[in-house]
């Protein structure tokens, strides 16, 4: 998709460094694998939440160089960089996380010449959604396509 030609240049200079735009069918086809993904950071994120609450326990009675926190921590280092690498992933795909609980994803892409985010829910099936880059998911809009 030539950008230049489907945006004017003020809304290309609203694209985020790193983000691409996206076709709704290249969208469409990249969510089964980011939901994959979204479910994998869900799992980190909680994974990650326990992991940090034990530390924050540890500390208290333990010195930082004890064995047992040197292991926590670095069972938590492993997860971010887990969690970059998956992030990496999305990002390389199109997509962008917007929330975590429900999951929701979102593309960069164009309706009407317009620069807009196309929105994906937990729980449905397809990308149905879009909404313009100054709202949030309150601002969806159905995707009505020719």
């Amino acid at each position: 998709m030539n950008l230049s030609e489907l945006l004017d240049e003020m809304a290309l200079l609203a694209i985020p460094d790193g983000s691409k735009v996206v076709t709704i069918e290249e969208a469409r086809m990249e969510l089964p694998q980011a939901k994959k993904l979204l479910i994998a950071l869900q799992s980190l994120q909680d994974e990650a939440h326990n992991l940090t609450e034990e530390l924050e326990v540890l500390v208290e009675d333990l010195s930082p160089h004890h064995e047992h926190v040197v292991e926590v921590a670095d069972q938590l280092g492993g997860l971010v960089k887990e969690w970059q690498a998956i992030g990496d992933s999305l990002e390389n795909m199109g997509a962008r996380i917007a929330g975590f609980d429900p999951g929701h994803l979102e593309w960069h892409g164009v309706v009407d010449g317009y620069l807009v985010l196309y929105s994906w829910c937990q729980g449905e099936d397809d990308i149905e959604w879009w909404h313009p880059l100054d709202t949030g998911i309150n601002g969806r809009r159905p995707l009505v396509e020719a």
